[in-house]
Protein backbone atom coordinates (compact mmCIF):
# COMPACT_ATOMS: atom_id res chain seq x y z
CA UNK A 1 0.00 0.00 0.00
CA UNK A 2 1.43 3.38 -0.74
CA UNK A 3 2.05 5.85 1.76
CA UNK A 4 0.29 8.78 1.36
CA UNK A 5 2.02 10.95 4.05
CA UNK A 6 3.40 14.54 3.34
CA UNK A 7 7.37 13.83 4.04
CA UNK A 8 8.94 16.37 6.70
CA UNK A 9 11.18 18.87 4.51
CA UNK A 10 14.74 18.74 4.96
CA UNK A 11 16.00 22.06 5.86
CA UNK A 12 20.04 21.60 5.04
CA UNK A 13 22.21 23.92 6.26
CA UNK A 14 22.38 25.82 2.10
CA UNK A 15 18.63 25.98 2.55
CA UNK A 16 18.88 27.24 6.05
CA UNK A 17 21.55 30.28 5.19
CA UNK A 18 19.81 31.21 2.34
CA UNK A 19 16.67 31.82 4.88
CA UNK A 20 18.73 33.56 7.11
CA UNK A 21 20.05 35.85 3.57
CA UNK A 22 16.35 36.12 3.18
CA UNK A 23 15.23 37.54 6.28
CA UNK A 24 18.29 39.53 6.39
CA UNK A 25 17.29 41.38 2.88
CA UNK A 26 13.84 41.96 4.87
CA UNK A 27 15.54 43.46 7.59
CA UNK A 28 17.16 45.87 5.94
CA UNK A 29 14.53 46.33 3.48
CA UNK A 30 12.54 47.81 6.20
CA UNK A 31 14.99 49.80 7.70
CA UNK A 32 15.56 51.41 4.16
CA UNK A 33 11.76 52.97 4.65
CA UNK A 34 11.53 56.54 6.05
CA UNK A 35 9.86 55.06 9.02
CA UNK A 36 10.41 54.50 13.05
CA UNK A 37 9.58 55.49 16.39
CA UNK A 38 10.58 59.37 16.39
CA UNK A 39 10.88 60.08 19.90
CA UNK A 40 13.57 57.51 19.89
CA UNK A 41 14.85 57.46 17.09
CA UNK A 42 15.54 61.36 17.41
CA UNK A 43 17.22 60.42 20.68
CA UNK A 44 19.43 57.87 19.81
CA UNK A 45 20.79 60.73 16.73
CA UNK A 46 20.95 63.33 19.49
CA UNK A 47 22.89 61.66 21.44
CA UNK A 48 25.17 59.74 18.44
CA UNK A 49 26.15 63.11 17.48
CA UNK A 50 26.53 64.58 21.31
CA UNK A 51 28.75 61.87 21.32
CA UNK A 52 31.24 62.63 18.48
CA UNK A 53 30.99 66.54 19.11
CA UNK A 54 31.54 66.67 23.03
CA UNK A 55 33.74 63.11 23.56
CA UNK A 56 32.83 60.59 26.17
CA UNK A 57 33.77 63.09 28.84
CA UNK A 58 31.45 65.58 28.26
CA UNK A 59 28.69 63.67 26.94
CA UNK A 60 26.10 64.04 30.02
CA UNK A 61 26.56 67.30 30.76
CA UNK A 62 25.48 68.22 27.22
CA UNK A 63 22.88 65.45 26.58
CA UNK A 64 20.56 65.77 29.97
CA UNK A 65 17.91 63.96 28.37
CA UNK A 66 20.09 60.54 27.99
CA UNK A 67 18.67 57.84 30.45
CA UNK A 68 20.98 54.91 29.04
CA UNK A 69 24.30 53.27 31.12
CA UNK A 70 27.36 54.26 28.99
CA UNK A 71 27.87 51.23 26.89
CA UNK A 72 25.31 51.20 23.89
CA UNK A 73 26.75 55.24 23.41
CA UNK A 74 30.23 53.66 22.40
CA UNK A 75 28.10 51.71 20.01
CA UNK A 76 26.35 55.14 18.74
CA UNK A 77 29.71 56.75 18.77
CA UNK A 78 31.25 54.66 16.27
CA UNK A 79 28.04 55.29 14.56
CA UNK A 80 27.95 58.91 14.69
CA UNK A 81 32.12 58.71 13.64
CA UNK A 82 30.62 56.90 10.14
CA UNK A 83 28.27 59.21 9.59
CA UNK A 84 30.30 62.10 9.88
CA UNK A 85 32.56 60.74 7.36
CA UNK A 86 29.78 61.09 5.09
CA UNK A 87 28.20 64.59 6.66
CA UNK A 88 31.15 66.14 8.28
CA UNK A 89 29.06 69.10 9.32
CA UNK A 90 25.69 66.80 10.50
CA UNK A 91 23.94 68.67 8.08
CA UNK A 92 21.53 66.36 6.77
CA UNK A 93 20.78 64.07 9.74
CA UNK A 94 17.13 64.18 8.91
CA UNK A 95 18.35 61.96 6.34
CA UNK A 96 17.71 58.17 5.65
CA UNK A 97 21.54 57.35 6.45
CA UNK A 98 21.80 57.95 9.89
CA UNK A 99 18.41 56.64 10.81
CA UNK A 100 19.60 53.13 8.47
CA UNK A 101 23.03 53.25 10.68
CA UNK A 102 21.47 53.40 13.96
CA UNK A 103 19.06 51.07 12.97
CA UNK A 104 22.15 48.39 11.65
CA UNK A 105 22.94 46.86 14.96
CA UNK A 106 19.65 45.72 16.21
CA UNK A 107 18.90 44.13 12.57
CA UNK A 108 22.43 41.89 12.77
CA UNK A 109 21.38 40.54 16.30
CA UNK A 110 18.57 39.40 15.02
CA UNK A 111 20.02 37.73 12.49
CA UNK A 112 23.03 36.60 15.13
CA UNK A 113 19.86 35.43 17.58
CA UNK A 114 18.90 33.41 15.12
CA UNK A 115 22.54 31.74 14.56
CA UNK A 116 22.84 30.85 18.11
CA UNK A 117 19.09 29.30 19.04
CA UNK A 118 20.27 27.08 16.22
CA UNK A 119 23.65 26.31 17.81
CA UNK A 120 21.82 26.10 21.51
CA UNK A 121 20.00 23.13 20.04
CA UNK A 122 21.87 20.97 17.92
CA UNK A 123 22.74 18.73 21.10
CA UNK A 124 19.27 18.45 21.70
CA UNK A 125 17.72 17.80 18.60
CA UNK A 126 18.03 17.45 15.08
CA UNK A 127 19.73 19.62 13.08
CA UNK A 128 16.55 20.54 11.00
CA UNK A 129 15.02 21.30 13.30
CA UNK A 130 17.37 23.73 15.12
CA UNK A 131 17.48 25.39 11.51
CA UNK A 132 13.89 25.77 11.52
CA UNK A 133 13.53 27.28 15.05
CA UNK A 134 16.40 29.82 14.09
CA UNK A 135 14.27 30.97 11.36
CA UNK A 136 11.16 30.91 13.08
CA UNK A 137 12.69 33.38 15.21
CA UNK A 138 14.92 35.20 12.16
CA UNK A 139 11.06 35.87 10.83
CA UNK A 140 9.62 36.50 14.07
CA UNK A 141 7.22 39.94 12.83
CA UNK A 142 7.21 41.47 16.14
CA UNK A 143 11.40 40.99 15.90
CA UNK A 144 11.00 42.42 12.54
CA UNK A 145 8.64 45.56 13.30
CA UNK A 146 11.08 46.66 16.61
CA UNK A 147 14.36 46.46 14.82
CA UNK A 148 13.31 46.88 11.39
CA UNK A 149 10.73 50.03 11.70
CA UNK A 150 10.52 51.08 15.42
CA UNK A 151 14.44 50.89 16.24
CA UNK A 152 14.69 50.46 19.08
CA UNK A 153 17.87 47.92 20.46
CA UNK A 154 15.75 45.50 22.14
CA UNK A 155 16.99 42.70 19.49
CA UNK A 156 20.31 43.10 20.92
CA UNK A 157 19.32 42.66 24.68
CA UNK A 158 17.91 39.23 23.39
CA UNK A 159 21.44 38.36 21.37
CA UNK A 160 23.27 38.75 24.46
CA UNK A 161 20.77 36.74 26.78
CA UNK A 162 20.87 34.03 24.15
CA UNK A 163 24.86 34.65 24.17
CA UNK A 164 25.04 34.12 27.84
CA UNK A 165 23.08 31.09 28.00
CA UNK A 166 25.52 29.47 25.49
CA UNK A 167 28.22 30.47 27.29
CA UNK A 168 26.19 28.86 30.59
CA UNK A 169 25.69 25.75 28.56
CA UNK A 170 29.24 25.28 27.51
CA UNK A 171 30.27 25.78 31.08
CA UNK A 172 32.31 29.24 30.38
CA UNK A 173 30.34 30.16 33.36
CA UNK A 174 32.78 32.84 34.10
CA UNK A 175 32.77 34.69 30.52
CA UNK A 176 28.76 34.43 31.25
CA UNK A 177 28.95 36.19 34.25
CA UNK A 178 30.95 38.90 32.90
CA UNK A 179 28.63 39.17 29.77
CA UNK A 180 25.89 39.81 32.46
CA UNK A 181 28.00 42.53 33.90
CA UNK A 182 27.95 44.71 30.34
CA UNK A 183 24.68 43.72 29.81
CA UNK A 184 22.97 45.47 32.56
CA UNK A 185 25.07 48.50 31.79
CA UNK A 186 24.12 48.76 28.37
CA UNK A 187 20.01 48.55 29.31
CA UNK A 188 19.51 48.01 32.92
CA UNK A 189 16.90 45.24 31.89
CA UNK A 190 20.37 43.18 31.27
CA UNK A 191 19.80 42.68 34.61
CA UNK A 192 16.43 40.54 34.23
CA UNK A 193 19.30 37.72 33.19
CA UNK A 194 21.51 37.82 36.17
CA UNK A 195 19.10 35.92 38.68
CA UNK A 196 19.24 32.78 36.26
CA UNK A 197 22.89 32.61 36.26
CA UNK A 198 22.50 32.09 40.16
CA UNK A 199 19.66 30.19 40.33
CA UNK A 200 20.36 27.41 37.65
CA UNK A 201 24.69 27.52 39.13
CA UNK A 202 24.41 27.89 42.61
CA UNK A 203 24.62 24.29 42.94
CA UNK A 204 27.00 23.51 40.53
CA UNK A 205 29.65 25.81 40.82
CA UNK A 206 32.85 26.37 43.15
CA UNK A 207 32.79 29.05 45.71
CA UNK A 208 35.93 30.74 43.69
CA UNK A 209 33.96 31.45 40.55
CA UNK A 210 31.72 33.05 41.93
CA UNK A 211 34.37 35.25 43.51
CA UNK A 212 35.79 35.98 40.32
CA UNK A 213 32.46 36.74 38.25
CA UNK A 214 31.84 39.69 41.15
CA UNK A 215 35.22 41.27 41.26
CA UNK A 216 35.55 40.64 37.33
CA UNK A 217 32.33 42.26 36.64
CA UNK A 218 32.45 45.43 39.09
CA UNK A 219 35.98 45.98 37.68
CA UNK A 220 35.28 45.45 33.62
CA UNK A 221 32.06 47.85 34.24
CA UNK A 222 34.13 50.75 36.45
CA UNK A 223 36.58 50.25 33.11
CA UNK A 224 33.43 50.80 30.54
CA UNK A 225 32.28 53.79 32.22
CA UNK A 226 35.17 55.22 33.47
CA UNK A 227 35.98 57.64 30.23
CA UNK A 228 32.15 59.18 30.85
CA UNK A 229 32.48 60.05 34.63
CA UNK A 230 36.19 60.03 35.43
CA UNK A 231 37.62 60.21 38.64
CA UNK A 232 38.03 63.66 39.66
CA UNK A 233 41.27 65.96 39.13
CA UNK A 234 44.83 64.98 40.65
CA UNK A 235 44.05 66.31 43.81
CA UNK A 236 41.19 64.65 44.60
CA UNK A 237 40.83 61.46 43.06
CA UNK A 238 37.84 59.38 44.13
CA UNK A 239 37.82 55.81 42.70
CA UNK A 240 34.14 54.96 43.03
CA UNK A 241 32.82 58.32 41.74
CA UNK A 242 31.97 56.27 38.13
CA UNK A 243 30.01 53.73 40.57
CA UNK A 244 28.16 56.75 42.27
CA UNK A 245 27.41 58.72 38.74
CA UNK A 246 26.28 55.41 37.11
CA UNK A 247 23.94 54.65 40.48
CA UNK A 248 22.99 58.80 39.83
CA UNK A 249 21.83 57.69 36.64
CA UNK A 250 19.92 54.72 37.01
CA UNK A 251 18.45 56.05 39.94
CA UNK A 252 17.02 59.04 38.16
CA UNK A 253 15.83 56.73 35.46
CA UNK A 254 13.74 54.52 37.27
CA UNK A 255 12.45 57.25 39.78
CA UNK A 256 11.14 58.92 36.23
CA UNK A 257 9.20 55.97 35.13
CA UNK A 258 7.31 55.54 38.51
CA UNK A 259 4.63 54.62 36.93
CA UNK A 260 2.48 51.19 37.47
CA UNK A 261 2.70 50.49 33.98
CA UNK A 262 4.03 52.50 31.24
CA UNK A 263 2.18 50.72 28.88
CA UNK A 264 2.44 47.33 29.26
CA UNK A 265 -0.01 45.06 28.68
CA UNK A 266 0.99 43.33 31.91
CA UNK A 267 -0.98 42.07 35.29
CA UNK A 268 -0.44 45.72 35.85
CA UNK A 269 -2.00 47.25 32.58
CA UNK A 270 -4.98 48.19 33.89
CA UNK A 271 -3.09 50.64 36.28
CA UNK A 272 -1.33 52.33 33.23
CA UNK A 273 0.34 55.43 33.73
CA UNK A 274 -0.77 55.10 37.72
CA UNK A 275 1.99 56.12 40.43
CA UNK A 276 3.39 52.84 41.76
CA UNK A 277 3.21 54.52 45.25
CA UNK A 278 -0.18 54.45 45.48
CA UNK A 279 -1.33 51.32 47.76
CA UNK A 280 -3.56 48.65 47.99
CA UNK A 281 -4.37 47.68 51.59
CA UNK A 282 -1.27 49.94 52.97
CA UNK A 283 1.17 47.88 50.51
CA UNK A 284 2.45 50.32 47.53
CA UNK A 285 2.19 48.63 44.10
CA UNK A 286 6.02 48.66 43.33
CA UNK A 287 6.50 46.84 46.71
CA UNK A 288 3.53 44.23 45.46
CA UNK A 289 5.30 43.93 42.21
CA UNK A 290 8.83 42.91 43.80
CA UNK A 291 6.66 40.56 46.41
CA UNK A 292 5.49 38.07 43.55
CA UNK A 293 8.73 38.92 41.86
CA UNK A 294 10.25 37.43 44.23
CA UNK A 295 8.55 34.37 44.72
CA UNK A 296 8.68 33.67 41.33
CA UNK A 297 12.32 33.37 41.71
CA UNK A 298 12.33 31.68 44.82
CA UNK A 299 10.13 29.01 43.43
CA UNK A 300 11.93 28.80 39.87
CA UNK A 301 14.91 28.17 42.21
CA UNK A 302 13.25 25.53 43.98
CA UNK A 303 12.32 24.22 40.23
CA UNK A 304 15.95 24.06 39.25
CA UNK A 305 17.42 22.34 42.27
CA UNK A 306 14.24 19.54 41.82
CA UNK A 307 15.17 18.57 38.42
CA UNK A 308 18.88 19.14 39.16
CA UNK A 309 18.07 15.89 41.37
CA UNK A 310 15.87 14.29 39.10
CA UNK A 311 18.91 13.70 36.17
CA UNK A 312 20.94 10.85 36.56
CA UNK A 313 23.17 10.23 40.14
CA UNK A 314 25.95 10.33 38.01
CA UNK A 315 25.22 13.65 35.87
CA UNK A 316 26.23 17.24 36.84
CA UNK A 317 24.07 18.70 33.94
CA UNK A 318 20.50 20.02 35.19
CA UNK A 319 18.06 18.91 32.86
CA UNK A 320 18.51 21.42 29.50
CA UNK A 321 14.32 21.52 29.41
CA UNK A 322 14.09 22.96 32.39
CA UNK A 323 16.95 25.27 32.37
CA UNK A 324 14.84 26.74 28.88
CA UNK A 325 11.32 26.90 30.63
CA UNK A 326 12.97 28.46 33.81
CA UNK A 327 14.76 31.49 31.52
CA UNK A 328 11.69 31.59 29.68
CA UNK A 329 9.58 32.03 32.91
CA UNK A 330 11.97 34.05 34.86
CA UNK A 331 12.46 36.74 31.67
CA UNK A 332 8.53 36.50 31.21
CA UNK A 333 7.58 37.39 35.02
CA UNK A 334 10.12 40.55 34.58
CA UNK A 335 7.46 42.04 32.04
CA UNK A 336 4.58 40.50 34.09
CA UNK A 337 4.71 41.35 37.78
CA UNK A 338 6.78 44.31 38.88
CA UNK A 339 5.74 47.69 38.01
CA UNK A 340 7.40 50.39 35.93
CA UNK A 341 7.70 47.89 32.71
CA UNK A 342 7.39 49.24 29.47
CA UNK A 343 5.93 47.73 26.56
CA UNK A 344 8.69 46.03 24.68
CA UNK A 345 10.11 44.25 28.10
CA UNK A 346 8.14 41.27 26.50
CA UNK A 347 10.49 40.40 23.55
CA UNK A 348 13.27 39.41 26.04
CA UNK A 349 11.43 35.89 26.34
CA UNK A 350 11.01 35.29 22.55
CA UNK A 351 14.27 33.57 21.67
CA UNK A 352 13.79 30.95 24.61
CA UNK A 353 10.50 30.28 24.07
CA UNK A 354 11.48 28.85 20.41
CA UNK A 355 14.25 27.13 21.77
CA UNK A 356 11.58 25.19 24.12
CA UNK A 357 9.54 24.30 21.17
CA UNK A 358 12.14 21.81 20.31
CA UNK A 359 11.49 20.23 23.25
CA UNK A 360 7.89 20.93 24.41
CA UNK A 361 6.10 21.47 20.70
CA UNK A 362 2.92 22.65 22.68
CA UNK A 363 5.31 25.89 23.67
CA UNK A 364 4.35 26.68 20.16
CA UNK A 365 0.85 28.43 21.38
CA UNK A 366 2.45 30.24 23.82
CA UNK A 367 4.95 31.99 21.75
CA UNK A 368 2.87 32.56 18.76
CA UNK A 369 0.69 33.50 21.89
CA UNK A 370 2.95 36.24 23.18
CA UNK A 371 3.72 37.09 20.02
CA UNK A 372 0.34 38.69 18.77
CA UNK A 373 -0.38 39.77 22.21
CA UNK A 374 3.14 41.52 21.70
CA UNK A 375 2.07 42.95 18.21
CA UNK A 376 -1.06 44.34 19.70
CA UNK A 377 1.22 46.25 23.18
CA UNK A 378 3.62 47.58 20.91
CA UNK A 379 1.22 48.60 18.57
CA UNK A 380 -0.51 50.46 20.78
CA UNK A 381 2.25 52.65 21.86
CA UNK A 382 3.69 53.24 18.41
CA UNK A 383 0.46 54.02 17.52
CA UNK A 384 0.07 56.38 20.46
CA UNK A 385 3.38 58.55 20.17
CA UNK A 386 3.78 58.15 16.24
CA UNK A 387 0.09 59.03 15.48
CA UNK A 388 -1.21 61.09 18.23
CA UNK A 389 -3.85 62.27 16.44
CA UNK A 390 -5.47 59.45 14.92
CA UNK A 391 -4.97 57.73 18.48
CA UNK A 392 -7.16 60.12 19.97
CA UNK A 393 -9.52 59.86 17.72
CA UNK A 394 -10.53 56.35 18.65
CA UNK A 395 -12.92 55.83 21.78
CA UNK A 396 -11.34 55.84 24.66
CA UNK A 397 -13.72 52.80 25.61
CA UNK A 398 -12.23 51.00 22.67
CA UNK A 399 -8.97 51.43 23.53
CA UNK A 400 -9.04 50.67 27.08
CA UNK A 401 -10.66 47.26 26.08
CA UNK A 402 -7.59 46.51 24.53
CA UNK A 403 -5.50 47.00 27.13
CA UNK A 404 -7.77 45.11 29.79
CA UNK A 405 -8.05 42.33 27.28
CA UNK A 406 -4.46 41.77 26.24
CA UNK A 407 -3.33 42.18 29.71
CA UNK A 408 -5.44 39.29 30.65
CA UNK A 409 -4.66 37.33 28.02
CA UNK A 410 -1.25 37.63 28.79
CA UNK A 411 -1.58 36.82 32.21
CA UNK A 412 -3.49 33.48 31.59
CA UNK A 413 0.04 32.52 28.79
CA UNK A 414 2.39 33.42 32.00
CA UNK A 415 -0.06 30.97 34.46
CA UNK A 416 0.26 28.42 31.45
CA UNK A 417 3.93 28.40 31.23
CA UNK A 418 4.22 28.43 35.06
CA UNK A 419 2.55 25.53 35.02
CA UNK A 420 5.45 23.19 33.64
CA UNK A 421 6.84 23.95 36.90
CA UNK A 422 4.45 21.99 38.77
CA UNK A 423 4.85 18.85 37.66
CA UNK A 424 6.50 16.03 39.81
CA UNK A 425 8.23 14.19 36.83
CA UNK A 426 11.36 15.49 35.31
CA UNK A 427 10.92 17.68 32.55
CA UNK A 428 11.82 15.69 29.15
CA UNK A 429 14.63 16.62 26.72
CA UNK A 430 13.84 14.34 24.22
CA UNK A 431 14.38 15.34 20.61
CA UNK A 432 11.45 16.09 18.60
CA UNK A 433 11.36 16.67 14.71
CA UNK A 434 9.26 19.88 13.95
CA UNK A 435 7.35 18.72 10.82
Amino acid sequence: MTNMSTPTLKLDVPRFYLGLAIALALHLFLISLPIAFWVDMNLYKDWAITMVQQGFANFYNYSTNCDYPPTYLYVLWMIGKIFQFFDPNFSHTDGLLLMVLIKLPPVLADIGSALLITEILKPHTTEATAHKLGLLYAFNPLMLFVSGVWGQVDGLMNFLMLLAFYLIQQNYMIRSGLLIAVMIIIKPQGLFFAPFLVLSQWFRQVWWKWTAIAGGGLGLIWLIILPFYGIGSPETINISKPFFSLYKLLKGTADYYSFASVNAFNFWGWANWIRDYTTFLGISYKVIGLIFLGILLIWLGVFLYQQHHFTASDSTTPSFTAQIIAISIMLFGFFMLPTRMHERYMLYGLGFLVIAIALIPAIKWIYWGLTITGAANVGYAYLRYNYEDLFYAIPEMWLQSVVYTVSAVNVILFLVILSYTFRPQPLASATSVIP
